[in-house]
């Protein structure tokens, strides 16, 4: 037995004994919420399926599955849950538009007692997660119950290869238990394969948060108009910033010949809103003004502090950066711009979107702006020529519309194997 898996098994339960208590310590939106992730939830009961997505992210994949299930077999119960609180935000969204409607709740803390509380109120037939949460208590208790899992979606970078690998045998024996595991590429099948998942139950059927990306607009301007933007305006939007990038892009955005600039305007989307103060003072730092009230003007960004909105300016956008890829962050997904119709830029750091950015650079659907040099010549070339623009835009439709289709890919290798279907 690793020292690891012996030190989270001893700390799990202390932890979660802590857990009541440490709600004092939470944010009072998440206060209210704090039961459920003791394991306490309502609209408890027998569920066929448990569907995981931790994230906000993730939860995009979440709806193109459950509708394709609830396809597969009618009136099926399910219970959505998120690890975070936007996240289960958007997961309600998509409960409610189920038939039936599906429930949500945060997900439980991986200690043991509170998981088996979850377990006994949910009673899941199965347990869907999706892309890499892998918590040991879930698997532990689910082969207690003979509950059979599936990672859908699933991807695993190198690092996290190497710090699963440090739990030891025990671990690796909860992924050879895994009744399938449904992987984004060849290389997240290797991987998963080399921490220990069965190769005969491993396949690859792609991202399920490609069925859940947006269609283009049919009208723009119609698009910036209802976000109160001139809708004659070519739009920019500097999607998902993280810190260290406003800066870089400010200086970009300067280099560029002034008449260029002056017929466009730029909206800027942090990733996270606790950043969003920092990231405006990078903005001050490079002498770019920014309208943290109103929209953006000939001189100034319009900078945009609110969740979930992201989308929604892709789809009034005619050139679009994907943040998280000018520091190592390893990069946000630039398939959702693409699939909005925006001509996409990203920085070098891409490595949590390799399979996406292989994809588009294959057809010219991307620029890849490896230095401040290039993030110059990516912005002036896409934003200056209207034909080049164009290309990209197509080539990036072409194949958002040839990667769709995969939940029903995954709920038809989930019925070969037994694991869903008519009851």
């Amino acid at each position: 037995m690793s020292i690891a898996w012996g030190f989270y098994r001893v700390a799990a339960p202390a932890l979660g004994a802590l857990a009541p208590a440490a709600s004092l310590f939470s944010p009072p939106e998440e206060r209210r919420l704090w039961p459920e992730r003791l394991g306490r939830v309502h609209g408890a009961g027998a569920c066929a399926a448990w569907i995981h997505a931790a994230s906000l992210g993730e939860s995009s994949g979440a709806a193109p599955l459950a509708e394709a299930l609830l396809g597969a077999r009618p009136g099926a119960t399910l219970r959505l849950s998120a690890t975070t609180l936007t996240g289960r935000a958007r997961l309600a969204e998509v409960a409610a538009r189920l038939a039936p409607p599906a429930a949500v709740s945060l997900a439980p803390f991986d200690a043991p007692q509170v998981v088996r509380r979850f377990f006994s109120a949910v009673e899941p037939g199965r347990l869907f997660v999706l892309e890499t949460e892998l918590w040991p208590h879930w698997l532990l208790e689910a082969r207690s119950r003979r509950v059979p899992v599936a990672v859908l979606s699933a991807r695993l970078s190198g690092p996290s290869v190497a710090g699963y690998r440090r739990l030891g045998p025990a671990f690796r024996g909860l992924v050879a238990g895994l009744d399938a595991v449904s992987c984004q590429s060849d290389e997240d099948r290797a991987r998963w394969i080399a921490l220990g998942a069965r190769p005969e139950r491993a396949d690859v059927l792609g991202n399920l948060k490609d069925d859940g990306l947006p269609a283009a607009p049919p009208d723009r301007a119609a698009v910036r108009a209802a976000l109160g933007l001139d809708p004659e305006a070519p739009l920019l939007v500097l999607g998902s910033l993280r810190p260290g990038e406003v800066e870089p892009l400010a200086r970009a955005w300067q280099a560029l010949p002034t008449a260029l600039r002056r017929r466009w305007r730029v909206i800027a989307v942090p990733r996270h809103l606790r950043a969003a103060s920092e990231l405006a003072a990078e903005a001050a730092r490079a002498w770019q003004a920014v309208a943290r009230s109103g929209g953006p003007s000939e001189g100034a960004w319009g900078w945009v502090e609110r969740a979930g909105v992201l989308n929604a300016y892709y789809a009034a956008a005619d050139v679009a950066f994907v943040g998280g890829s000018l520091r190592p962050y390893g990069g946000h997904n630039p398939l959702e711009p693409a699939a909005s119709g925006a001509a996409v830029i990203m920085g070098p750091y891409y490595g949590s979107q390799l399979d996406a950015v292989r994809a588009l650079r294959e057809r010219d659907g991307i620029w890849i702006a490896a230095s401040a040099q290039e993030l110059v010549l990516a912005l002036r070339g896409l934003l200056g020529d209207a034909a080049l623009r164009a290309a990209h835009v197509a080539a990036g439709l072409e194949l958002v519309a040839r990667r769709r289709g995969v939940a029903g890919r995954v709920v038809a290798r989930l019925a070969e194997l037994g694991l869903w279907g008519p009851v």
